[in-house]
């Protein structure tokens, strides 16, 4: 199954910037280019951060973006995020009994699990005992499966310590429960602005830069990190028996080539596909 990963769009009211951006030119960028170029993908997953302050107008342009758009697509809520804008703008959206923006969608590689760790206000991410709850269930139905999970906050420390005060709060009992399942193939989620993969408690994990603006990883600095202009970005996950595949693009054409690609020649083929045909690296 192939998946697109995109992320922290933080979109404005139109004709607003952010930082000097327009964050709807950059994802509608994105958009066009993953239609284009990747309309075989089974499912586009936004991680949160869908806008930048909640604005509803924003919300709604989300929507008039989407509407055109031609991969089927689930949305995860951030702490830039409000829940009454979102819902107003996408009444159809799933979501749980408690009114959080919480799905699954079951697909031949396993449980795909979208979670909604707003918490109204603040940074930080939080797993309430009504969202657990409705976890362990979502886990327990899915027993014998292979889950994949997207959330928005980092469930634990990756590395920048500028993050430390606005992870996921009180992780271990999400953590607890992935465990316990015993099948949690990999995590998504958004939120840090950097492309970053490793492994969590034995998990592995990863996440995207988003389209918007990007933050320079200073491993150290624990104040409020520089956030810069870099290149729109979004992951290509592909899942499969053999496990899971990560490809972090950039946007082409925000960048110069240096060196244009060699021309296919005759007899340039290093492998056979599985229907015997020649296939280029």
């Amino acid at each position: 199954m192939k998946l697109i990963h995109l992320t922290d769009t933080h979109l404005v009211a139109p004709g607003d910037r952010l930082f000097g951006l327009d964050p709807e030119v950059r994802l509608a960028a994105c958009l066009d280019h993953i239609a284009a170029e990747h309309a075989d993908a089974a499912l586009c997953v936004i991680t949160g951060d869908l806008t930048d302050t909640g604005d509803p107008a924003a919300y709604r342009r989300l929507h008039t973006l989407l509407a055109g758009f031609p991969l089927p697509w689930r949305l995860l809520l951030g702490n830039h995020d409000r829940r009454p804008p979102f819902r107003d703008a996408f009444p159809d959206h799933p979501v749980d009994d408690a009114g959080f923006i919480q799905s699954t969608a079951d697909v031949a590689e396993g449980r795909l699990l979208f979670l909604d760790t707003l918490e109204e206000g603040r940074g930080h991410g939080r797993l309430c005992p009504q969202r657990l709850a409705w976890l362990a269930a979502r886990l327990d139905e899915a027993r014998d499966r292979p889950v994949y999970v997207f959330l928005h906050h980092a469930p634990h420390t990756f590395g920048l310590s500028s993050f430390e005060r606005i992870l996921l709060v009180d992780p271990d009992p999400f953590l607890g429960l992935l465990h316990g399942h015993g099948q949690v193939r990999h995590l998504f989620f958004g939120h840090v602005h950097v492309s970053v993969t490793g492994t969590l408690d034995g998990i592995p994990f990863s996440a995207d830069r988003g389209t918007c603006h990007h933050i320079l990883p200073d491993l150290e600095a624990p104040g409020r990190p520089a956030f810069v202009e870099g290149t729109p970005s979004f992951s290509v996950a592909l899942l499969g028996s053999y496990g899971v595949v990560i490809h972090a693009l950039e946007l082409p054409g925000f960048r110069p080539v240096v060196r244009p690609a060699d021309p296919p020649a005759a007899g340039d083929y290093l492998a056979t596909g599985p229907s015997g045909s020649r296939v280029r690296p």
